[in-house]
C-alpha cells in the first residue's frame, strides 16, 4: 500500500512487535473458569506434563466432546515447562498468534508479490480484537496451533504450485494439514480455500489465453490434486462427528429446528461482518436466540447476505480478490456457522480467526486498486492502513484486558450481552470460588430465571447453598439438576452428602450407589457411601467402603480418619490408631481425629500406646481447635492429663467438662465425667 514498501525481514519484525505490544497485558491474565478448568486445570495428565501415559491419553480420549490431541500436547508441554503457572501458557499462545501473523504475510507476499497489501492483511489478522479470544485464552490453544498448521500448508500449497517438481511441497501441505486437523479439526475447510487460492491469486484455473472461462482440464487438475487432502478432512470429520455426539453436545432439531439454525446463522454471517469493521460488544459467550429472532432482522441479514454475494461473485473475473476474500470468509466460517448446532451459543469470536482474512483481502486489495498509479492516494491510502492498525491494537489492548480474571470476563460479558445464562452461571462459580456466597447465588439465580432447566446453574446453586448451610433448599436444586442431568455424577454425589446431612441415610445411600453404579471408581463416593454406613452403625460394612476408598486414592486424608472411627467402633483399637495416625500424618487434623487418637493412646493397654505425652499433644490441639466449647474434647484432655500423672490439670479440665457438658444438657456425658472424677478409672468409648 505504501509508496516505498520495506522488505520483508523488517515487515516480519514489525508484525511481531505490534503484536506482542498489543498483547502485553496478557501475561499478567489468570486461567479463567470457561474452559480452562476442564482442559487444563482440572486435568491431571496435563498438570502431570509430557508423560507416556499421558500421551497415549491425549490420542484416545474425547474429554469435552473434542478431538485435539496435538493441542492436549502442547498443553502438558506447557506443564513440563513452565509449571501450572497461566503465564508460561498465555506466553506460548501469543507467540504462537505472532508466527502465524508472519506466516499470514509470508503466504500472501509469496503468492502475489504486494508486499505493502500483505502486510496490511497480516497486521489485521495480527491486532484485530475478534482474535482476542483465540489468543488470551489459554483453552483457545487450538485455535492459533491449528492456524499455525493451516498457514504452513497454505505455504507449502504456495511452493507446490509454482514449482517445477512439487512433490516435496505436496509432501509439506499433507503433513501440515494432518498436524493442523490434529490441533482442532475445524481445519476440514482448508481444501476448499485452496481451490479459492487456485482461481486467485494463483491463477490456475484460467487459460492465459482464455481468463475469462475456466479451463476444464486445469479444474480436474486441480480437484484431482486434492483428493488426498478431502480424505484426510473427511476422516477428521468423521472423528469430530463422533467426538461430539460422544458428549452429548450436538444439539437435537427438537431443540433448534432447521428453520432456527437457518436464520441465526444468516443473522451471525451479518454480525461477523460488523463485528469485523467495528468490533465493539466482544464476549466469550452470545447466547442462541432461538426463535426470538425478529422477522425483519433475519430478512434484512438474508437481503444483505444475498446482495454482497450477489455482487462480488459477479465481479470476480474483474475483481478476482473480492470474490476469493467473500467465499474464503463464508467458507471458513460453514463448519461453526450453527447449521449443526454444538453447544448453545450463537456464535463465537475464535471463529473468525481464519475465516477473517477473507474480510481483509477484499479491503487490502480494494485500497491497493484504488490507489493503484497515483502517488497522493497511495500515502493516503498507506496513512490510513497505519491509522487502522493502530486503532485495532489500542482496541485489542483493552480487550485483552478483560480476560484478566474470571470474575472481570464474565462480568463483562454481562454487561455487553442480554439473558446471558451461561456467564451468570460462570461468574456464579466463580465469586463462589472466593467465598462470596450471597453474590454467587444471585447470578446463579439469575440464571435460572433465564433458563430454568440449565442442571449447572442449578447444581451449583445447589453447592452454594450448601456451604451457607441451607440444606433443604440444595437438596430441592439438586433435584432439579438432576432432572435434566439424571446421571450427572456430580449431582449425584452432592445431593447424597446433602441427604447424609438431613440425617436421611436410606436415601443417601441409594444416591452413593446410583453414583457408584455410573463411576465405581469414584474413591470420594466410596468414603462419602462409608460415612452413611458409619453413621448406620454398619462398621465392617463402612471400614469396607473405606478401605476401597483408600485403594483408589491412598493419599485421601479424611477417609483415613473416618476409618479410624469406623474401627474404633469396631473395637480394633490398635488399627485404628494407625488410621488416625495416616490422616494426621497427611493433613486432616480434624478435631475429631485428634480427640479420638488422644483418647486411645490415654486409655489403651500399654502396647497400643504411643505415649501419654503424645495423647496430652493431641488432646491439647482438639481443645484449641474446637475452643475450649465441646465438653467431651475437654473430657479426653482431662484423661490425657491423668494418664501423664497430672492429677491436678485433670480434675480441673475435668470439671470444666462437667459444667459444660451440664450446661448443653448432655446428663449422659455428665455422668460419665463425674465417674472419672472420682477415680480416673480408663473407661472405652
Amino acid at each position: 500500500m505504501a509508496a516505498r514498501i520495506p522488505r520483508k525481514p523488517l515487515v516480519a519484525a514489525l508484525l511481531v512487535a505490534v503484536t506482542l505490544a498489543a498483547y502485553s497485558p496478557l501475561l499478567d491474565n489468570a486461567f479463567v473458569n470457561y474452559d480452562d478448568d476442564l482442559y487444563i486445570t482440572n486435568s491431571h495428565h496435563v498438570r502431570s506434563g509430557l508423560e507416556a501415559e499421558g500421551v497415549a491419553w491425549a490420542f484416545t480420549t474425547f474429554q469435552g466432546a473434542n478431538w485435539f490431541p496435538l493441542t492436549r500436547l502442547s498443553w502438558m508441554l506447557d506443564a513440563e515447562l513452565f509449571g501450572m503457572s497461566p503465564r508460561g501458557f498465555h506466553l506460548t499462545n501469543l507467540l504462537l498468534h505472532a508466527a502465524n501473523a508472519v506466516l499470514v504475510f509470508l503466504v500472501f507476499a509469496r503468492m502475489t508479490g504486494a508486499v505493502g497489501a500483505s502486510a496490511f492483511v497480516a497486521a489485521v489478522f495480527a491486532v484485530h480484537p475478534l482474535h482476542v479470544e483465540s489468543v488470551a485464552w489459554a483453552a483457545a490453544r487450538k485455535d492459533v496451533l491449528s492456524g499455525f498448521f493451516a498457514l504452513l500448508a497454505l505455504l507449502a500449497y504456495a511452493r507446490y504450485a509454482s514449482a517445477p517438481r512439487p512433490g516435496g511441497a505436496y509432501a509439506a501441505v499433507i503433513a501440515a494439514l494432518v498436524l493442523g486437523l490434529m490441533a482442532k479439526p475445524i481445519l476440514v475447510t482448508l481444501p476448499f480455500l485452496m481451490l479459492l487460492l487456485d482461481e486467485w491469486p494463483l491463477a490456475r484455473l484460467r487459460s492465459p489465453e482464455s481468463p475469462s472461462t475456466w479451463e476444464r482440464g486445469r479444474v480436474r487438475r486441480a480437484l484431482a490434486e486434492k483428493l488426498p487432502l478431502f480424505a484426510l478432512v473427511v476422516a477428521a470429520s468423521a472423528v469430530t462427528t463422533v467426538a461430539q455426539h460422544s458428549g452429548g453436545t450436538v444439539q437435537s432439531l427438537e431443540v433448534y429446528p432447521l428453520d432456527v439454525r437457518v436464520e441465526n446463522a444468516l443473522v451471525a454471517g451479518v454480525r461477523y461482518v460488523a463485528k469485523a469493521l467495528w468490533p465493539s460488544g466482544l464476549a466469550v459467550f452470545y447466547p442462541h436466540p432461538g426463535r426470538a429472532l425478529p422477522v425483519a432482522q433475519v430478512a434484512g441479514a438474508t437481503l444483505l447476505l444475498a446482495a454482497v454475494s450477489v455482487g462480488v461473485l459477479g465481479a470476480l473475473r474483474r475483481r478476482p480478490y473480492l470474490g476469493v476474500g467473500w467465499l474464503w470468509f463464508a467458507v471458513g466460517l460453514l463448519p461453526v456457522i450453527g447449521l449443526v448446532q454444538v453447544g448453545q451459543a450463537a456464535m463465537a469470536d475464535r471463529y473468525t480467526y481464519l475465516p477473517l482474512i477473507g474480510l481483509a483481502l477484499m479491503a487490502a486489495w480494494g485500497a491497493r486498486e484504488a490507489a493503484a498509479r497515483r502517488r497522493a492516494r497511495q500515502r493516503a491510502a498507506a496513512v490510513l492502513g497505519a491509522a487502522v492498525v493502530v486503532a485495532l491494537a489500542l482496541v485489542t489492548a483493552q480487550q485483552v484486558r478483560t480476560w484478566r480474571s474470571s470474575v472481570t470476563l464474565l462480568e463483562h460479558a454481562l454487561r455487553v450481552t442480554e439473558l446471558n445464562h451461561v456467564a451468570h452461571t460462570n461468574l456464579g462459580l466463580a465469586l463462589a470460588g472466593d467465598d462470596r456466597l450471597d453474590e454467587a447465588a444471585a447470578h446463579l439465580l439469575a440464571a435460572i430465571r433465564i433458563a430454568p432447566g440449565a442442571p449447572m446453574a442449578n447444581g451449583l446453586l445447589a453447592e452454594v447453598r450448601v456451604q451457607q448451610g441451607r440444606f433443604g433448599d440444595a437438596r430441592r436444586r439438586y433435584g432439579a439438576a438432576l432432572r435434566s442431568e439424571p446421571e450427572k455424577v456430580r449431582w449425584l454425589a452432592g445431593l447424597a452428602n446433602v441427604l447424609l446431612q438431613l440425617e436421611q441415610f436410606d436415601r443417601a445411600e441409594s444416591k452413593f450407589r446410583a453414583a457408584l453404579a455410573i463411576e465405581p471408581s469414584a474413591a470420594g463416593l466410596h468414603a462419602g457411601l462409608g460415612l452413611v454406613l458409619l453413621q448406620r452403625g454398619e462398621d465392617e460394612a463402612a471400614i469396607a467402603s473405606f478401605e476401597e476408598a483408600l485403594r483408589l486414592e491412598p493419599g485421601r486424608a479424611p477417609a483415613h480418619g473416618q476409618l479410624g472411627r469406623a474401627l474404633q467402633r469396631a473395637g480394633r483399637d490398635a488399627e485404628a490408631v494407625a488410621a488416625y495416625r495416616n490422616a494426621l500424618r497427611l493433613g486432616a487434623r480434624e478435631p475429631v481425629f485428634l480427640n479420638n487418637l488422644a483418647w486411645l493412646l490415654a486409655t489403651s493397654e500399654p502396647t497400643l500406646a504411643g505415649g501419654a505425652e503424645e495423647a496430652l499433644a493431641f488432646a491439647r490441639e482438639a481443645v484449641e481447635a474446637t475452643r475450649r466449647e465441646s465438653p467431651s474434647v475437654l473430657d479426653t484432655l482431662a484423661v490425657a492429663y491423668a494418664a501423664a500423672g497430672r492429677t491436678g490439670d485433670a480434675l480441673r479440665t475435668a470439671r470444666e467438662a462437667l459444667a459444660l457438658a451440664e450446661a448443653q444438657g448432655d446428663a449422659a456425658l455428665a455422668e460419665e465425667i463425674r465417674e472419672r472424677i472420682e477415680g480416673y478409672a480408663p473407661a472405652r468409648r
